[in-house]
């Protein structure tokens, strides 16, 4: 995960303003910015000082893989795009690395709260996919997840192609169908 993901992430979580991280901190509400738009590297004792000031720490896991919260950046640069079909390869990503990881690492790999891709269905669908991941080992599951709950009752697909099949319904897990989001297991499992 980059600095400028770690960053935003963490603010939006602790639900600061970039202005209240700036004071609560000490770090010039400008190189924020600057931090948070990936246009300044931050040093590991200025992303200390921004991260526990949003009451966040630095973990590290064993992994190379692409946390929740970085896929969700990478789906919010595709949907900016209006490339639908990448936003879906990116979160088809995000299922193969969850399942390639175990116990300890697969939570990790969820444990920082994404920030909002800019569509509240891409939202709620990551939400979703890292508690039925989760949940397939009976992992704990991070709080931010329980905060994506979707509407169950305006059911959303995501557009992959012209020729899109509806899901159904009965082959939806239910972290998915719960939320409103119309994903068939299937379409998460590696070929």
């Amino acid at each position: 995960m980059t600095a400028t993901i770690l960053a935003r992430s963490a603010r939006a979580a602790s639900g600061l303003s970039q202005s209240e991280l700036a004071q609560r901190s000490g770090i010039a509400g400008s190189s924020l910015s600057l931090i948070e738009h990936g246009k300044r590297e931050p040093t590991v004792a200025t992303l200390e000082l921004l991260l526990r000031a949003t009451r966040h720490t630095v973990v590290t896991i064993p992994t190379v893989r692409s946390d929740a919260a970085h896929i969700a950046s990478d789906i919010s640069i595709a949907l900016a795009g209006a490339s639908e079909a990448s936003a879906f390869r990116r979160f088809l990503q995000l299922a193969d690395n969850l399942t390639a990881e175990s116990g300890a690492t697969r939570v990790g790999l969820t444990l920082t709260e994404p920030s909002p891709t800019g569509s509240e269905q891409w939202d709620t669908a990551i939400a979703a996919l890292c508690e039925y991941r989760l949940n397939a080992n009976s992992l704990p599951v991070p709080d931010w997840v329980g905060t994506r709950t979707g509407n169950p009752n305006a059911r959303w697909a995501p557009r992959t192609s012209d020729y899109d099949i509806p899901a159904d319904p009965a082959q939806v897990p239910i972290e998915f169908l719960s939320r409103g989001i119309l994903i068939e297991a299937a379409t998460l499992e590696s070929i």
